[in-house]
């Protein structure tokens, strides 16, 4: 097997020293003179040669790999962040490395600790969970960015994300507003802060927060169905239900129409996320929908930002938007 190139051989094909191939690559170009730059140029393609990315983090102590930790890399609203992000680190010359938690304490302890054996230049958690190994990483002063969960009491950090409790709050304005009755809310787990504060939020704005049904569900469509599957199998014949994200509202609409019942006549539904897979699975769905292409550039911006000891954190808050279907 032919062993890769190593910049000693790019350096003894132009005629270098290593250290004048390492300023090529590092974009000192301007101390080089043109031929110079041209033979190392010409040496790198005609050998094929990459640098090791390993080797340069060890020596500067950081990379350009950015880390993201998502709770469900099955979620289409956490992959829509996701390729946001990716986009937006590319055209900054910066890899991301993408990982799902399961929703897992565990877990998202062992790849914080992975990312910081990468040298990663940031870690980006998507639905963070409280663990003491994430305030040790916090509090080192690596560079954490919370997003659509935000930091627990006690972490400083940026966070990146929508007003859930404004956002759930207009979801139930709406409802007010149409006269809906029989209202259930199939909410996140409330051990979730931006779950309860868009529970909240709602409960607030339909201003009937005493008689709406509160049932607690993952944000899985398999959940969701199985949730509604119970609901339908009661006497009721009328609903009128806001999910949590629209992944629990595709279970939802599947168990009503099983159950023999029609949206909206029988069953009013809103989700909430507004993903891009709606126009292709559910047309039909109203729901809240939070533009994700903001994400990228969003956190790309925080990323230049350093984080300083005992400074406060900047925030994102994006705008939300009202998308009414016929499902509600």
């Amino acid at each position: 097997m032919t062993k890769p190139p190593t910049v000693h051989d790019v350096a003894r094909l132009s005629g270098v020293s290593t250290a004048t191939v390492s300023r090529y690559f590092n974009g000192k170009h301007d101390i080089l003179s043109p031929e110079t730059l041209e033979r190392v140029k010409k040496a790198v393609q005609d050998l094929n040669y990459t640098p090791s990315e390993v080797g340069r983090s060890l020596r500067l102590s950081r990379s350009n790999i950015v880390v993201m930790l998502v709770p469900d890399a099955t979620n289409f609203f956490t992959a829509d962040v996701a390729v946001s992000v990716e986009s937006a680190l590319r055209d900054m010359g910066r890899t991301l490395v993408l990982a799902n938690t399961s929703e897992n304490g565990a877990n998202q302890d062992k790849l914080l600790t992975d990312a910081i054996g990468m040298r990663a230049e940031a870690i980006i958690l998507q639905g963070a969970i409280d663990t003491p190994q994430l305030r040790a990483v916090v509090k080192q002063n690596t560079h954490c960015i919370f997003v659509n969960r935000r930091p627990a009491e006690g972490i400083v950090a940026p966070y990146v994300g929508v007003d859930n409790f404004a956002a759930g709050r207009a979801v139930g304005e709406y409802f007010r507003s149409k006269g809906y009755d029989n209202i259930i809310a199939i909410h996140g787990p409330k051990h979730y802060p931006g779950s309860t504060s868009r529970l909240d939020g709602f409960l607030q704005g339909c201003g009937q927060a005493e008689s709406v049904t509160q049932i607690e569900c993952s944000y899985r469509t398999e959940d969701g169905y199985q949730v509604a599957q119970k609901l339908f199998s009661g006497t009721g014949k009328s609903y009128s239900i806001f999910c949590g994200n629209d992944m629990i509202s595709y279970g939802v609409y599947r168990a009503a129409i099983e159950n023999g019942l029609t949206v909206p006549g029988n069953v009013r539904i809103f989700g909430f996320d507004g993903c891009h897979m709606n126009k292709w699975l559910a047309p039909w769905l109203s729901t809240l929908r939070v533009r994700t292409d903001l994400y990228g550039p969003a956190i790309a911006r925080l990323i230049d930002i350093p984080p300083k000891a005992g400074a406060s954190a900047p925030n994102e808050i994006f705008p939300f938007e009202m998308i009414l279907r016929e499902s509600a």
